[in-house]
């Protein structure tokens, strides 16, 4: 069965092929001399092929590409019978030196030995100009970048130089409303110091979340101080105090901590009261808060559950990015920086901060190694 297609008899014939293609063509014998040259290639040179015959194939080459090709193509071609894509100029003929793509192919007899040589010339002129055009647009955008990454590392150092400057200020107000919660008050005052007190004590949330994320990104990481602690008496320090914080809500504990851990208890309490206070701001309000510990030979870890909306799929990847909060559920006790620097604190003891969450429930697990504890701090 003959399956070739219809054609007609010009696009079988090898002279139409050969003196008709958009490249050039060159066939010279086994010492480069050339045979034959089609109207392509000769036209490129500003000559026609008979001026052409018999001459080395490098001297149609610009001076460059002529010292090239018999130092370094010349010598690959006889070793291993082929060259491809090598980029090369024409000799300037009148039209000016052309640039163009060569590939080489050494045809050889059965006993290994040369018998003549093809080339094949693409002209380059626009895939110069396209390659010219790439490489701009790539240096253009390699500069907006590090533009954008030296004013990013500008906006952290400035946040964190105004987060600096601005605790000492804060620090007198709060000293300040202290004093005169102290004082003999009437109802009236009382409640403006009180809104005064909750409110600086907020901006000092703030403030110390925003230091933390400079600190972070600007390459210090967070730092930590471990020291031998009781896991139970710190997290029930922190259930404690949310409680007070928020008393309609419902927080239950269960602990199976056999022996004590080496951890940083500041920042340690640090990630389970930003985790509490997560799972109190998005959880159910009519469904108390479980908060786990456990403690084993090799590993160590705590976890957070609460009952509510499930945390939307798309939203989880993203869930320990700075400024990210669990759907568009406003905040009113941060900036979206709690579970960011809960997920660095972790980082900081060298364990993991995971999330699940479905239609039962979600819950944040911090687990860690309690053989890498002993490893030096990040």
């Amino acid at each position: 069965m003959n399956n070739k297609l219809p054609l007609p008899p010009s696009a079988e014939d090898f002279e139409d092929f050969f003196e008709s293609s958009l490249c050039g063509f060159v066939i010279t014998d086994r010492e480069g001399k050339i045979a034959r040259i089609n109207r392509r290639a000769a036209g490129w040179l500003n000559t026609v092929p008979e001026e052409l015959s018999g001459k080395r194939f490098s001297d149609i080459l610009a001076v460059g590409g002529k010292i090239y090709f018999e130092t370094h193509l010349w010598p690959l071609l006889r070793m291993q019978g082929y060259f491809d894509e090598v980029a090369l100029e024409l000799a300037d003929s009148g039209n000016g030196k052309m640039p163009v793509y060569i590939n080489g192919y050494e045809r050889k007899d059965d006993n290994d030995q040369p018998l003549f040589i093809r080339f094949t010339v693409f002209r380059a002129s626009d895939r110069r100009l396209y390659e010219e055009n790439l490489q701009t647009a790539k240096q253009l955008a390699e500069a907006n970048l590090e533009m954008e990454q030296q004013n990013a590392l500008i906006r952290e150092q400035f946040i964190a130089v105004l987060g600096h400057d601005l605790r000492n200020p804060l620090g007198g107000v709060m000293s300040a409303a202290q004093l005169v919660a102290r004082s003999d008050l009437g109802a009236r005052e009382e409640k403006l110091v009180k809104l005064i007190q909750t409110g600086s004590k907020r901006m000092h949330n703030m403030i110390n979340d925003i230091m933390d994320l400079a600190r972070g990104r600007l390459g210090g990481g967070f730092p930590v101080s471990p020291v031998e602690t009781d896991l139970e008496q710190l997290l029930n320090q922190v259930s404690d105090e949310l409680k007070v914080v928020w008393p309609e809500r419902s927080i239950e504990s269960d602990f199976n901590i056999t022996q004590k851990v080496i951890c940083d208890p500041g920042r340690l309490s640090q990630m389970a009261s930003n985790l509490l206070a997560n799972a109190i701001i998005h959880g159910s309000p009519v469904t108390p808060i479980l908060i786990q510990a456990a403690v084993t030979e090799d590993i160590w870890e705590i976890s957070v559950t609460n009952q509510g909306k499930p945390v939307p799929k798309e939203a989880l990847p993203h869930l320990f990015h700075p400024f990210r909060r669990e759907g568009k559920q406003k905040s009113q006790n941060g900036l979206g920086l709690g579970l960011y620097i809960a997920s660095e604190i972790a980082k900081a003891h060298n364990g993991t901060l995971t999330v699940t969450s479905n239609e039962q429930q979600t819950c944040f697990t911090f687990r860690a190694h309690l053989l890498e504890m002993a490893m030096p701090y990040k």
